[in-house]
């Protein structure tokens, strides 16, 4: 397990974080002009406090693009967290029923997306690497390891496929 080949590695980019990034950016707006504009001094402070906030919900986009990896192993999918916390989620890749790339206007524009992975009908959760750059990839790799897995378990020989569907 410990040194296995990674056939595919990324993190989340910033980008996929807009909506923090956007709010972050709105709040620090507002409250940078509510506290330029403010006659009244208390409420100039709390203008500032709304700029301090809207850095953080910023500066938090940037460290989540940074807490996520993920990663595509020839027998396994991985996703790690590690901030605050830490967690490390795994799914085996028989386990895998369905890839899914999703992306919406601003991800189609700057090239990120999610990719599902669904594992309906096993005791595994479906994993979820959000925010990707160039999506396609780790979908093409996921999808060539599904192949090769259903192509490595059907049998090759007549007889033996005939012995197999007569016991169904």
């Amino acid at each position: 397990m410990g040194g296995e080949e990674v056939l595919w590695r990324g993190k989340p980019t910033v980008l996929a974080f807009y909506d923090m990034l956007a709010g972050g950016a709105f709040i620090m707006l507002v409250g940078g002009v509510s506290a330029r504009l403010s006659p009244f001094k208390p409420l100039a402070y709390l203008g500032l406090l709304g700029v301090a906030v809207g850095g953080v919900v910023v500066a938090l986009a940037f460290m989540l693009s940074r807490a996520y990896t993920y990663m595509v192993y020839v027998d396994r999918l991985r996703r790690e967290y590690r901030f605050v916390a830490s967690s490390v989620e795994e799914v085996p890749v028989e386990a895998v029923t369905n890839t899914i790339v999703l992306q919406d206007v601003v991800g189609r524009i700057f090239n990120f997306g999610t990719v599902r992975i669904d594992t309906a009908g096993t005791p595994y959760p479906g994993m979820i690497f959000k925010g990707v750059k160039n999506p396609e990839e780790p979908y093409r790799v996921i999808s060539r390891l599904l192949r090769e897995r259903k192509t490595s378990f059907e049998p090759t020989h007549p007889s033996r496929r005939s012995s197999i569907e007569g016991s169904l």
